[in-house]
């Protein structure tokens, strides 16, 4: 199951050009100046005109294809860019929810004295009507020797 920090990893690193445009500046100089024009592909072919004649033309759209429509190098350099956001941003996500848990106690200080105050109470209560049983016991063991001795005279 995806989890909802993985969700939002996947929405930032493949729904917008955050990730393209970082490494787009990496591979030119820090500059954004031939950002558009270099995510355009090119299309050269027959195409309806608005006459709905067939001319040879050319059309630029938004991907990252060569002249003869496989994914260019490009292509497959920002997926796995975006593969590896994905995998450190989770990280990243998973750290900090672990640092927040280790660092705020899910029980506050008071709540747990009390208990502990609560469980001490209770093996105390514990160990007196343990004690009350023995002695009961023993009260109960003597009188048995009694009527044992009692009846060995009549026997």
């Amino acid at each position: 199951m995806i989890s909802y920090h993985s969700l939002k990893a996947f929405v930032i690193a493949f729904t917008s050009d955050f990730i393209s445009q970082i490494l787009w500046k990496y591979n030119h100089d820090n500059s954004l100046s031939t950002y558009v024009e270099g995510h355009l592909s090119t299309f050269s072919g027959e195409i309806l005109n608005s006459e709905g004649q067939l001319v040879n033309d050319t059309c630029k759209y938004w991907d990252y294809r060569l002249e003869h429509g496989e994914a260019s190098l490009w292509w497959w350099k920002l997926k796995a860019v975006q593969f590896i956001f994905v995998v450190v941003f989770e990280h990243f996500v998973f750290t900090i929810v672990r640092l927040i848990d280790l660092l705020i106690p899910d029980i506050p200080e008071k709540l747990e004295a009390l208990i502990h105050l609560e469980d001490s109470f209770a093996r105390e209560m514990m160990k007196e009507v343990i004690e009350v049983d023995l002695e009961k016991l023993e009260d109960i063991r003597n009188r048995v020797k009694v009527k044992k001795r009692q009846r060995q005279k009549y026997e």
